[in-house]
């Protein structure tokens, strides 16, 4: 189909205007005529699909999984399909606010109580679809959209092209000798291995990830190119908040302490229960009123400009730190345990292989 404002891509689906694109794919406003409310579509780059075959099983994965899912903290999916020159295409709820990679550039770290609010609401998603068996695999910073005022925004979790839903056999379509499925600044150690094999943990990781960029505005796990990151993660290498942002509660260094330990049996083990832990951290530990509760429904408009998005079809990837803008920060030593610096040195020599597999697969 010939994608121009008027165009039908259903007959209750039309075309508004564009509202981005991406080497995957375009996103489109459109006006959905039953529902008379605005929508979002996102359609596959056919060009782009037919040099890699792969992207139109993300595509269709996050279709998936979408439908199965209904959280406030999920990005809603109302309709799947094909055009009628075989484009693939999904509708979904049009979210009008800025991913939080945004919003840290633009405002810096927040508070541990701002923290929690955001937080919580995560922690609600990452409950609902985990409670399902899907694992997210790709949260990051430009994949948490926060819609409505900065005080208490409502967040968003979006694609969910990586996700694994229960009872996949595994990513051998999906990747290849030398891949990674995520990105390597907010995956787990036992991600970086094997993400075939991974469970809700590498998703919890992920949050503590989160957690310590909104924390601090920069991220743990960092490095001047991918094998550093790689060395950082699986070595459990980063500066504690209280190092970079001195005065605050004790119980947030050991918050991560816990969140980033290389055995994940000793993490946490939940959402909920890294969620409380936090909230105890910040109230218990510093005294601090508890922060006002959290939205878990409702999408207000805001008062601010608003930028229109959706997550667009996700792509493997290592963030470039000097792409992104985020800080670096020298790694040093988190605390290590005994038993992670013996798991570390052998770590390191599969970070060394790892990395040349890369290299030789690029």
């Amino acid at each position: 189909m010939q994608y121009v404002a008027g165009a039908m891509v259903t007959p209750q689906v039309r075309l508004s205007r564009p509202l981005g694109e991406g080497g995957m794919g375009s996103l489109w406003v459109a006006d959905h005529l039953a529902m008379q409310i605005e929508v979002a579509v996102k359609f596959v780059a056919m060009d782009v699909a037919a040099s890699d075959p792969s992207i139109l099983e993300r595509f269709d994965r996050e279709a998936s999984v979408l439908v199965q899912l209904d959280s406030p903290q999920v990005v809603k999916l109302f309709e799947r399909g094909q055009t009628d020159d075989g484009t693939p295409f999904i509708v979904m709820e049009l979210l009008l606010g800025e991913t939080l990679v945004d919003r840290l550039e633009r405002t810096g770290e927040m508070s541990p109580a701002a923290v929690a609010v955001i937080l919580d609401q995560l922690g609600a998603g990452l409950e609902h679809f985990h409670g399902k068996a899907i694992i997210h695999r790709d949260l990051k910073a430009e994949n948490i959209f926060l819609v409505g005022p900065v005080e208490q925004p409502v967040v968003k979790i979006l694609d969910f092209g990586l996700a694994r839903p229960p009872g996949a056999p595994g990513d051998k379509k999906l990747t290849g000798l030398g891949t990674l499925v995520g990105t390597a600044e907010f995956m787990s150690p036992e991600q970086i291995i094997s993400a075939m094999d991974v469970d809700h943990s590498a998703d919890l990781w992920a949050l503590a990830v989160l957690a310590y960029m909104m924390l601090v505005a920069t991220r743990p796990f960092d490095g001047d190119n991918m094998g550093a990151v790689l060395m950082a993660v699986r070595m459990g290498q980063y500066d504690p908040p209280s190092s970079l942002l001195p005065g605050l509660p004790p119980g947030i260094d050991e918050w991560f302490a816990k969140a980033f330990d290389l055995n994940h049996k000793q993490r946490f083990q939940s959402a909920r229960e890294a969620c409380g832990a936090w909230q105890s951290a910040i109230i218990m530990t510093a005294g601090a009123p508890a922060p006002a509760p959290a939205p878990t429904a409702g999408v207000p408009t805001g008062d601010g400009a608003a930028v229109p998005a959706v997550g667009m079809v996700s792509t493997v990837s290592a963030v470039d730190p000097a792409a992104t803008g985020a800080g670096q920060v020298p790694v040093s030593a988190g605390g290590p345990n005994l038993v992670a610096i013996v798991g570390a040195a052998v770590a390191l020599l599969f970070v060394v292989a790892l990395v040349i597999v890369l290299v030789v697969a690029c």
